[in-house]
């Protein structure tokens, strides 16, 4: 399925080798879009290669609506006489179908093509602004601007398509008319994920969208397993921002305010301006900085080595190049790899070791005057699976730092460890207002502050003191439920719980329900409010229940399990956290199993 329609026809009506129309050959099915199904075919009269699209199939009977739609825009398109537009030739009605013969371009997508440097994404936008501009000059929306509808010629030229070979569902497809949008979730401006009509500046947005993509390597939105996540970050207006040299004019047209975006031959201007300004670097500043801090920091390690070697005798060298590592899991101190001094150019600093799962400590960020907060949180992750994501890579020694572009209004860096199963990611964001601060070079100073002490130590040094002995530090999530707890979860997989670091956090997927997981996790956080959901007790502790708290399509039970006193003298609480997530159950069916299951596990807590 694609859009909601089918993306097949039946086999004596379409397939390869048939003639349609007495002249075009289908020679093989290029892949289905939200509008048809393309096919590469042989114009066996001029003897060219072009491509045939149809108009989709519904239930088995040809949708006439959503034909005659194409068709008139078909019609539009066809009066755009441009280099950066895919040519449309003509249209045939043989029967009941309509078929358009459009130009073919064997380049591939923009989507295929990876991340590129910004003077050459600067240029394809440029051209690809100024098709936009003709076709709406033309009276056209195209309505779904996307790197996947962007095909590119063997000689590096783009052109805008009024069709997209879709090859993901989950990251491309194409919500309809039927769903109430127009688009695809990863470059839906605002205004529209929020059921507001396409404009030109939503086409505008779309585009930039598309952009940020070529030089980022992911959507202005991120990247969900679930498309509404990201119809739902779009609608907030959750929009990540470029550091590169493109940051000015992505963010013009990335704008939240359609009116403040600029036309699409505006963009144009914009863009050219920005590759003829950045024509003679070949890699960006932050593509080429990564590398040099790389180098930087190996240097420094060799320097200090050095120093070693020849001041202070082998004992010392052995101690400090040890291999950097976690050590055990429930005594290293995320705390210790943090340096508040070290941040204070940004704002006024505070650590924070009480907030959020055992394996995490935070250091807030606020402006010395006026409103705002920036939240610098490091974790220690166990891997699990791989990282989809697009980022840069450089080596501190033997850490891997990646590097991954700001979305969401945060930034992430991760050191990965040498022994390739822990990593340490440290995500800068907004917490109580915005102030004037680069969230990224937040990040970056918060990261080099790390790596040097860990390269420093070896070894993560240990928490300065035992946890008490009723902390829930001393238990194992995964082995808190029995299997009579477990089994009201529906279709639960008891046998192959998700262990993450620690054991202070574990997950259960269902096998009768599709994306429905369990997850039991320990917390710490202030004393309960009215603000964190329905409150309601659970075994005798206070408690409270919420809807997406952790996300769209969750609900979260909140057991709060003992108070103490934290570093700034302030009453914190100890929590477990009960999660229940799925796109099949509605938001009261998952609250009504995350309080059922609470209940007995906040029986079994200590004390």
């Amino acid at each position: 399925m694609v859009g909601g329609y089918r993306t097949g026809f039946p086999e004596e009506s379409v397939g390869a080798r048939r003639l349609v129309n007495g002249r075009y050959r289908l020679e093989e099915q290029l892949g289905s879009g939200g509008m048809g199904v393309v096919w590469r075919a042989t114009d066996e009269e001029l003897h060219r290669t072009v491509a045939l699209k149809r108009a989709l199939y519904v239930d088995g009977a040809h949708d006439r609506k959503r034909a005659q739609r194409l068709k008139r825009e078909a019609r539009a398109v066809a009066k755009v006489n441009h280099p950066n537009v895919v040519t449309l030739h003509i249209e045939v009605v043989a029967g009941d179908e309509l078929w358009l013969v459009m130009e073919y371009v064997s380049g591939g997508t923009l989507a295929e093509q990876g991340v590129l440097p910004p003077d050459r994404v600067a240029r394809i936008g440029a051209q690809l602004a100024d098709a936009l501009d003709a076709v709406h000059k033309a009276g056209v929306l195209h309505r779904d601007v996307k790197p996947s509808n962007v095909l590119m010629t063997e000689d590096d030229r783009p052109k805008l398509s009024d069709f997209g070979v879709s090859r993901s569902v989950h990251k491309d497809i194409t919500l309809s008319r039927t769903g109430g949008l127009d688009g695809t979730p990863g470059y839906l401006a605002p205004e529209v994920a929020q059921g507001m009509e396409a404009t030109t500046a939503s086409d505008v947005f779309s585009l930039g969208a598309t952009l940020f993509a070529a030089a980022e390597g992911v959507s202005p939105v991120g990247t969900a397993d679930n498309p509404q996540v990201l119809v739902w970050r779009a609608a907030k207006g959750d929009i990540g921002e470029s550091h590169g040299p493109l940051r000015p004019v992505l963010a013009r047209m990335l704008h939240l305010d359609p009116r403040q975006r600029p036309t699409a031959a505006q963009a144009r201007q914009m863009l050219q301006d920005a590759a003829n300004g950045i024509r003679q670097r070949p890699m960006s500043w932050f593509r080429s900085r990564p590398r040099l801090m790389g180098r930087a920091a190996i240097l420094a390690v060799l320097l200090a080595t050095w120093g070693l070697l020849t001041v202070t005798g082998p004992e010392r060298v052995a101690e400090t190049t040890a291999w950097p590592a976690i050590g055990e899991p429930r005594t290293a101190d995320p705390c210790s790899l943090l340096d508040p001094a070290k941040l204070d150019k940004f704002g006024n600093t505070e650590l924070d070791p009480d907030y959020g799962n055992f394996n995490r400590c935070d250091v807030l960020i606020r402006p010395p005057q006026g409103p705002g907060e920036v939240d610098v949180r490091l974790e220690f992750t166990a891997l699990s699976g791989i990282d989809e994501r697009v980022g840069w890579v450089d080596h501190a020694g033997p850490i891997q730092v990646v590097r991954y572009p700001s979305y969401n209004s945060q930034c992430e860096r991760r050191l990965m460890l040498p022994d390739k199963r822990h990593a340490i990611p440290v995500i800068t964001k907004y917490t109580k207002g915005r102030f004037p601060v680069d969230l990224c070079a937040v990040a970056d100073t918060a990261v080099t502050a790390a790596v040097d002490r860990l390269l420093k130590y070896g070894t993560v040094p240990r928490r300065p003191l035992p946890p008490a002995p009723e902390s829930l530090m001393n238990l194992n999530a995964c082995a808190l439920p029995d299997s009579d707890i477990l089994a009201m979860f529906p279709g639960v997989d008891a046998t192959r719980p998700e262990h993450q670091f620690g054991g202070w956090e574990c997950r259960w997927h269902s096998t009768t329900s599709r994306n429905s997981t369990l997850t039991i996790r320990f917390d710490q956080h202030k004393p309960l409010t009215a603000a964190e959901g329905a409150l309601r007790p659970f075994a005798g502790h206070p408690g409270a229940v919420r809807e997406n708290a952790t996300g769209p399509n969750t609900c979260m039970a909140n057991v709060q399990y003992r108070e103490y006193t934290d570093n700034n003298d302030q009453t914190a609480t100890e929590a477990l956290h009960v999660i229940v997530g799925s796109d099949q159950f509605p938001n009261t069916r998952m609250c009504q199993l995350a309080s059922a299951i609470a209940e007995p596990l906040a029986a079994k807590l200590p004390g």
